[in-house]
């Protein structure tokens, strides 16, 4: 396969002890590493000093680094990282690490690295980024490293700023790789249309997480004025975020397809009302339910009391959701924008926080506004756990 003219520039080019591309998704700026890496290796065959690759965890550099040069360089030259994290590639011994904490990539310490390639590398422990400075101490040390960049108070992107250190960085758009298929681009631009994910993973820009959440949601394309009954052929989920204190939503999702519709909800505040107990709360569910055949319950993986309560009844399959904040928010986008994923007119408390949830532009990560969110948690839990699993996308 050809190289872009970015790749192209890049190989030539990036000959500093710290190397990095930044910017969108599929843009190709991981392509280039394929050749990059062996040609880094080859250089320092022999000469003292560690190679080392370090992803977020082991299974992600198999999956985003070690499996993609197996298939061009073969299994051969390419081999499986063994249970001393070592993994021999182009005829040298590379340790492996995830480095999404320190202890992880602690045999390092007092080690002299001569070549580490990076790879998510703005999801890495920042303490992991600072011992690695230390460790590049040969004269012919360098760093390869990509990612897709964050919010703009990122620490990497200060480190990318600075001029103490001998950088070269280079930034990717979606349209810098020219063997995407137009369809295929213009389908992922739709995803994160309105959303920073857009300016983040289309522009490759270091964008902060401010302002609505999904500022896309609209009332004309999201909202279904449809009567919310039952449909033979239709499946049926009940996702659930639990509240003691704050409280307790329920919503009923109608799956068909790719589409789900949110038909019912509830929202029961302990503090507007009677506390009650689990039992209590059972019972709500169980009237809201009514004869609806529910494949089965998501429930707030941090409700295990409640959880167990559904169990002693046998009545419905319950399982604890996949809790991923902002994964999960990435992925409601997606059906958003797709205009899959519509809310009954009913319930007014989801068609509220939609319209409410936002960004807390105070916060040095990317993180919500923790305030009128328990619809959007339980909106969240399913299409994370459900709807993703279901029907993946093709990105």
């Amino acid at each position: 396969m050809p190289f872009s003219v970015k790749q192209r520039e890049f190989f030539d080019n990036a000959n500093h002890r710290w190397n990095i591309k930044t910017g969108a998704t599929r843009s190709g700026k991981t392509y280039m590493d394929y050749f990059v890496i062996p040609k880094r290796i080859r250089a320092r065959i022999g000469k003292p000093g560690l190679a080392v690759i370090l992803g977020v965890t082991k299974s992600t550099i198999e999956r985003n680094v070690l499996e993609p040069m197996r298939e061009i360089w073969g299994n051969d030259i390419v081999g499986e990282i063994n249970s001393q994290n070592i993994c021999y590639l182009f005829g040298e011994k590379v340790y492996c690490l995830g480095a999404e904490k320190v202890s992880q990539v602690s045999k390092l310490r007092g080690s002299s690295i001569k070549y580490c390639y990076g790879d998510e590398v703005a999801d890495w422990n920042e303490e992991v980024f600072d011992l690695l400075k230390s460790r590049l101490d040969k004269p012919y040390s360098c760093f390869d490293g990509a990612l897709n960049p964050q919010g703009p108070n990122h620490w990497l992107k200060a480190f990318l700023d600075s001029e103490d250190f001998d950088i070269y960085c280079q930034k990717y758009t979606i349209f810098d790789n020219p063997f995407l298929d137009k369809a295929f681009v213009d389908n992922l631009c739709k995803e994160y249309e309105g959303s920073v994910y857009y300016q983040r993973y289309i522009l490759g820009e270091w964008a902060l997480a401010e302002g609505l959440v999904y500022p896309m949601f609209s009332r004309e394309k999201n909202v279904s004025h449809d009567v919310p009954e039952y449909k033979k052929g239709h499946q049926y989920y009940v996702s659930i975020d639990y509240g003691a204190v704050n409280p307790f939503a329920v919503g009923i999702f109608d799956v068909f397809g790719k589409n789900a519709v949110m038909i019912k909800e509830l929202h029961y505040s302990g503090r507007n009302g009677a506390r009650v107990d689990n039992e209590e709360y059972y019972k709500m569910l169980t009237e809201l339910i009514g004869d609806l055949p529910i494949e089965y319950i998501l429930v707030d993986p941090s409700a295990a009391s409640f959880i167990e309560t559904i169990k002693k009844y046998s009545k419905y399959i319950v399982i604890g959701a996949d809790n991923s904040v902002i994964d999960g928010i990435q992925e409601v986008t997606k059906y958003i924008n797709y205009g899959l994923l519509k809310i009954h007119e009913s319930c007014t408390e989801t068609l509220k926080e939609f319209e409410s949830y936002a960004w807390d532009d105070k916060s040095a990560e990317d993180a919500v506004i923790k305030e009128n969110d328990h619809h959007m948690d339980l909106v969240r839990y399913f299409i994370y756990t459900v709807m993703r699993k279901l029907h993946r996308w093709v990105v």
